[in-house]
């Protein structure tokens, strides 16, 4: 009970001095589950018994939810703050175009979802993995704001499994000896939990384990080089799912490769061996999530213990989704095939249909302002967040912002794909920057992609699930067609708030009723879509450019009186057009003033050590040998007596890890 009891210290104490704007009466708890890496698309959730008995069946399951970034650090920003990746401008894991530093220097920190929250009357928890450098060093400079409660991991020992390294409160970190990191989590999430017990006002409490994400590990060789490897599970749990397989669908391993953008024409086919590789690592995920689920169990029974269920929100998601074998790719995300960016999303709580499937369309950026708007805090969703509410509830049904009806957008910049894990860690070469559109309605389900190499893609995914044909140049597709998704796409590529839940309206700005595909395809506006400049990047670059994407204007410059009768534009359309772009690039640069800056130096510069002494330095914290952690999940009074801290040479050392291989060796 000492983790409990300090918890309940802690808020005692910080009770009088954090100021609630909004009374609390009736107002939902909010338990936000975040996995890391998880799929939706090869059934992870069916090996998952308490997600099932207590989400799947008792919530809503919406399966047409999406990261519209396929990587972890700025998928997580992405939906902090409701924004689409290139208004953050958080596009990489890592230095110098992503992480936690560059995160704080562009303020993004000070304007997000936990400090709306804060505002709306809730009191706020964290604990788990918060983003990509968060370290052992900057882990208090400065500590993560608008939280009560926070206790997360601490690079470089996030991801390592038998390595549970913390900091709790910005207080300096420590290791749970021998102690598997899901179980430091669901102990220190259950205590949080308990400590809600005598409390009423309201919660929000976001749990983030970091399975099944893969791990770091040391060379037993002497420790002189770091890999990664499939994630490793607790030791109560490895011996299951022995003869368990990547389920075979028409888009594993195809023996004719079909998608020939940029590096998907240079795969070859897996081997048989590679296969069997690819089989063990999803065997491997499967018994990272089983601690997860374990957890998600312990927190349901607490809930229904204090009498709090039936006014608690329930969800479950992951940062991005993952691809094993698929369209010949080894493993890893990053792509914008479905099996990367489409993601779970389970709710359940007041309102929420029990036992259904929903194909309401949304997105990470959607999560925060829904949010929200549970917490009865609309007022504090700041105008620059790109994102609208997803009707979970009937209520939110008559949101008057609501989340995009059918479109959106996934980005992405990198140089190349990276494939995870030892065997295969070098990806082909071609170019990761991409633009893709997706319309999902009942009508249509479209997937649009525009590469910077100037390549094409379109599938039809009703008619091809699998992504299997590329019908850009088929004679099946009309101009029609092709002009409205440019059209919509060269508007999300730079869209800024309004426009990105409702982009037709940039289009359209003088009619309300066209919101959706099938709206815009009347041939009436077949001239003005015919004259929508083609979406294009000027060159490929690795990192989100404003000027190397967006055109001067989405319109070309010919007049257009001799058109004029065939549909109605405002006077000086061209002009208009440009304008209204400007004024996209203006409240961009309003809701983050520094985010266009696409090159910086470094505010702290990390202190320059060698490859041999970074190893050094990781090795001090003690790894803990498989067999022997995660038989049970270790009570409050265990893990408080588990905990050491991490060596002060360490704490002092500021070791630029990305410079040593420590997210560049999973290409995330």
């Amino acid at each position: 009970m000492i983790l409990t009891r300090a918890l309940l210290a802690f808020f005692a104490t910080a009770v009088t001095v954090t100021a609630v704007v909004v009374p609390s009466v009736e107002k939902p708890n909010i338990l936000f589950i975040f996995t890391d890496d998880q799929d939706a698309r090869i059934d992870s959730l069916s090996y998952m018994p308490n997600v099932k008995k207590h989400l799947i069946d008792q919530g809503t399951v919406y399966r047409n939810h999406y990261a519209t970034v396929a990587v972890c650090c700025p998928s997580r920003v992405s939906l902090l703050r409701g924004q689409y990746a290139h208004n953050t401008n958080i596009t990489d894991v890592s230095p110098p175009h992503g992480g936690y530093e560059k995160f704080n220097r562009l303020g993004l920190g000070e304007n997000y979802l936990p400090l709306w929250l804060k505002k709306a009357g809730y009191s706020n928890y964290y604990i788990g993995k918060l983003m990509n450098e968060y370290t052992v060093s900057n882990y208090n400079n400065p500590k993560p704001a608008g939280f009560d409660y926070q206790d997360q991991l601490v690079d470089p020992f996030t991801y390592t499994y038998n390595t549970a390294v913390f900091s709790r409160n910005g207080d300096p970190p420590v290791y749970y000896h021998n102690t598997y990191q899901t179980d430091v989590i669901h102990t220190k999430t259950l205590a949080a939990l308990k400590a809600q017990r005598d409390k009423s006002d309201p919660f929000f409490l976001w749990v983030a384990p970091m399975a099944p994400h893969g791990q770091f590990k040391l060379s037993e060789k002497g420790h002189e080089d770091i890999f990664s490897e499939p994630p490793i599970s607790a030791a109560r749990h490895a011996h299951l799912f022995k003869d368990v397989k990547i389920p075979r669908r028409p888009n594993f391993n195809p023996a004719n490769q079909t998608k020939t953008a940029s590096y998907w024409k240079l795969l070859d086919q897996l081997t048989e061996a590679e296969v069997d590789e690819l089989d063990e690592t999803y065997r491997s995920r499967l018994r990272a999530l089983q601690a997860v689920d374990e957890m998600v169990g312990s927190l349901f029974e607490e809930l229904e213990a204090q009498g709090k269920l039936d006014n608690t929100y329930i969800i479950y998601s992951a940062d991005n989704g993952y691809h094993l074998g698929h369209h010949r790719a080894y493993a890893g995300k990053t792509t914008n095939i479905e099996e990367d960016i489409n993601v779970p999303l389970i709710v359940r709580g007041p309102g929420v249909v029990k036992g259904h499937i929903s194909d309401v369309v949304s997105a990470h950026h959607d999560l925060a302002p829904t949010l929200l708007a549970l917490a009865k805090g609309d007022e504090f969703v700041p105008d620059f967040v790109d994102g609208g509410v997803i009707p979970w509830t009937e209520g939110l049904k008559r949101h008057p912002k609501p989340a995009s009806v059918e479109t959106f957008a996934v980005e992405f910049w990198w140089e190349q794909l990276f494939n995870e894990y030892k065997s295969r860690l070098s990806g082909p070469t071609g170019t990761n920057t991409y633009k893709t559109l997706r319309v999902i309605s009942e009508k249509h389900n479209l997937k649009y992609a525009v590469w910077c190499t100037g390549e094409h893609e379109l599938f039809d995914l009703k008619k091809d699930p699998y992504e299997l044909q590329n019908i850009y140049n088929s004679e099946e597709v009309k101009i029609q067609l092709l002009d409205r998704l440019d059209a919509v796409l060269s508007v999300l590529q730079t869209c800024s708030g309004a426009s990105c839940r409702n982009p037709w309206h940039v289009i359209h700005p003088d009619n309300e009723n066209i919101r959706t595909l099938s709206d815009a395809l009347d041939k009436k506006y077949d001239v003005l879509y015919r004259r929508f400049r083609k979406i294009s990047f000027k060159e490929c670059l690795a990192y989100f450019s404003a000027t190397n994407e967006e055109p001067n204007d989405l319109l070309l410059t010919e007049s257009l009186e001799q058109n004029q009768q065939l549909f109605t534009v405002p006077p000086n359309y061209p002009h208009f057009a440009q304008q209204k772009q400007a004024s996209l690039v203006q409240q961009r640069s309003e809701s983050c003033p520094h985010q266009l800056i696409t090159e910086e130096k470094e505010n702290t510069q990390p202190i320059r050590v060698s490859r041999a002494d970074a190893l050094r330095l990781f090795s001090l914290v003690p790894q803990g040998v498989e067999s022997d952690i995660g038989h049970s999940v270790p009570t409050e009074k265990e893990l408080d007596e588990r905990a050491r801290p991490v060596p002060q040479e360490l704490v002092d050392a500021h070791v630029d890890w990305v410079n040593h291989g420590f997210y560049s060796k999973f290409g995330n």
